[in-house]
Formats: structure tokens, sequence, C-alpha cells
């Protein structure tokens, strides 16, 4: 078994970004119970309470808000992997939901 070496070299300051953790974080959350709400939807054949309305509006929130911590955190100097995940996984968030209310309003 190889031992770590006491004076190991390290290439850079870099760390990953917490705002890039966080943007990915809320991305997921809201793209989850996007899917969540669109099955419940789906099962009950359209005819859902009002809540579920509201927690959709409250993920489109929260996609809008993922993608501005995710852009905020592009300008950091760290390693850019959290950061891009979270401004594509809630650009792709924000772009299904704008897209679900308004097959919403066209269709109702």
């Amino acid at each position: 078994m190889r031992r770590k070496r006491k004076n190991a070299y390290k290439f850079g300051d870099k760390k990953h970004s917490k705002r890039g953790e966080v943007s990915l974080a809320l991305a997921l959350l809201s793209l989850l119970s996007g899917v969540a709400m669109v099955g419940v939807s789906v099962q009950n054949g359209g005819n859902v309470n009002v809540y579920v309305g509201c927690a959709g509006l409250f993920s489109l929130m929260v996609s809008v808000v993922s993608l501005l911590i995710g852009l905020i955190s592009l300008g950091e100097d760290s390693y850019k992997i959290f950061p891009v995940l979270g401004s594509v996984c809630s650009g792709l968030a924000l772009l299904g939901w704008v897209a679900i209310y308004a097959l919403g309003f066209y269709v109702g």
C-alpha cells in the first residue's frame, strides 16, 4: 500500500464554489418538484388543488433565484463545474416552467 506524501503538490488555490453548489441544489429541487406536480396533475386528470398551482409558482421563483445565483457564481475564481451545472439546470427548469404556464394559458 502506498503512503501519501507529506508534501503533496497542489496546483492552485481554487475550490468549488459554494454558490454554484447552492444553485445546483435549488435547480434540482425545482426540477424534481416540477416533475412531481405534473405527475400529480396528470394522475388527477388536471383537477388539482390551488395549492399545487401555488407550489408551481414557488418552484418557478426558486428556479429564477437559482439561475441568478448560478450566473453570479460564474464570476468567482473557482472551479466552474457547479456554477455551470447550476446555471444550465436552472435555465432548463425555468424554460420548462415557462412552457407549462404558456401551455396552460393557451389551452385553458
